[in-house]
């Protein structure tokens, strides 16, 4: 029985860490939509819960900015990179590939 109610209380810790999890992210999206990457954090001494839930937003709403501008980044390298490919495969293509290529994009 012992092990049963431990099992339990495992799992419902398991389920509440979840649950806490996603109201976090979304709060910091919500927040990142409503107010993209300028969020002020503003610290209360009379109130150290809002404070606190404040600077976790705070903190969220800078990771996702980091990792936006890290995803953008990625992104316009891989376009970059689909065009020269692009170039290369066209250069290393029959006449009149290049020919079609040429009159259809240029």
């Amino acid at each position: 029985m012992s092990e049963m109610v431990m099992t339990l209380v495992v799992v419902l810790a398991k389920l509440l860490l979840i649950t806490a999890g996603v109201l976090y992210a979304s709060l910091v999206v919500a927040t990142y939509a409503k107010q993209g990457r300028d969020f002020q954090l503003r610290l209360e001494l009379g109130d150290p819960a809002r404070s606190a839930e404040r600077l976790l937003i705070w903190a969220g709403l800078r990771v996702t900015a980091m990792t936006v501008r890290a995803f953008r980044w990625v992104l316009e390298l891989l376009y970059e990179a689909s065009a020269d490919v692009g170039t290369w495969v066209v250069s290393k293509s029959s006449y009149q590939v290049q020919a079609r290529v040429s009159s259809r994009f240029l």
